[in-house]
């Protein structure tokens, strides 16, 4: 087994470290290009782990007997503690993933039930004090938002919260935070990427609001009301469903109070080059692990 196996999970590690420099620096609008290298790095490290935990069949009496039969000496690639923990995190991680959809499922069905009791129509308004806004994903999407919320803003700046959460449903902004959410449960290196991707679809809709308002300012003022008279969570599970004063707010208000972000073509294509290089590693490893077992195959 070539180092090509272990170069995905390297590649991981740079791709989460680099993830808080770039957030800064890319445009709110390609998330999608986090996204992309997030599945790709995920991917190609879970078949990394694949290879080293198949490496343990080696030790097995049905290929020992095979190999023996045919005057084939067994190598040992690896040593059998790293197949072992191999075995180990690819249980864990799909453990991870079936929490996290799961989760996902039950608070979205939960948030349209909410939706439901409201009527019909684009906007719900439930009865409580915490102000909230969500976009509810569906067929059709739904924006949720609290009695709190609607008496704390006045008349521009729901507005502004409206525009905001109509940008995560045209957007699709849930699909992207599930895919990275399933990334990092399946590499939990990757878990600083996931808050990157949830940072920048808040960035994206903040700057579709001030582009619909015409008004940067009146943005960042609606998102500061709504985050200092913001009160417990606990209330509705807001993660899967795209809260309106749910991430990185000061960081989202500077940003406002700032020029709109200029593209840097080269920034998201370096990220990019990252998932494709855990690509081309797995690629690698799987063919070193052919020519380490081509001999099982009759000719």
């Amino acid at each position: 087994m070539t180092i090509s196996v272990y170069v995905p999970a390297a590649l991981s590690l740079l791709l989460a470290a680099i993830s808080r420099i770039v957030v800064g620096r890319i445009a709110p609008t390609r998330a999608v290009v986090f996204v992309v290298a997030a599945m790709l790095c995920a991917a190609a490290a879970t078949w990394g782990l694949v290879l080293l935990a198949a490496t343990l069949l080696g030790d097995t009496t049905l290929v020992a007997d095979e190999a023996l039969e045919r005057g084939v000496q067994l190598q040992d690639p690896v040593p059998q503690l790293i197949g072992v923990t191999a075995v180990a995190l690819l249980i864990s991680g799909a453990v991870r993933v079936v929490r996290v959809l799961r989760a996902r499922r039950a608070t979205t069905r939960e948030l349209r039930a909410v939706c439901s009791s409201c009527g019909t129509g684009e906007l719900a308004v439930v009865a409580l004090a915490a102000p909230h806004a969500f976009a509810v994903p569906g067929r059709p999407g739904r924006i949720l938002v609290t009695r709190g919320l609607l008496s704390v803003l006045d008349g521009d700046e729901r507005r502004v919260v409206l525009a905001h959460e109509r940008a995560h449903l045209e957007s699709r902004h849930h699909w992207l935070r599930a895919a990275a959410e399933v990334c990092a449960a399946v590499n939990p290196v990757l878990i600083p990427v996931r808050e990157a991707v949830a940072f920048l679809v808040e960035r994206s809709a903040d700057e579709h609001a001030a582009a619909v308002t015409g008004s940067r300012e009146l943005v960042a003022r609606a998102l500061t009301k709504v985050a200092l008279a913001g009160g417990p969570d606990g209330e509705l599970r807001a993660w899967p469903a795209l809260p309106f004063a749910g991430c990185g707010v000061s960081a989202r208000v500077a940003a406002l109070q700032s020029d709109p972000p200029r593209p840097e073509p080269l920034v998201p294509s370096s990220v990019l080059a990252l998932g494709v290089a855990t690509a081309i590693a797995a690629v690698q490893a799987t063919i070193a692990f052919y020519q380490l077992v081509y001999w099982l195959w009759p000719t």
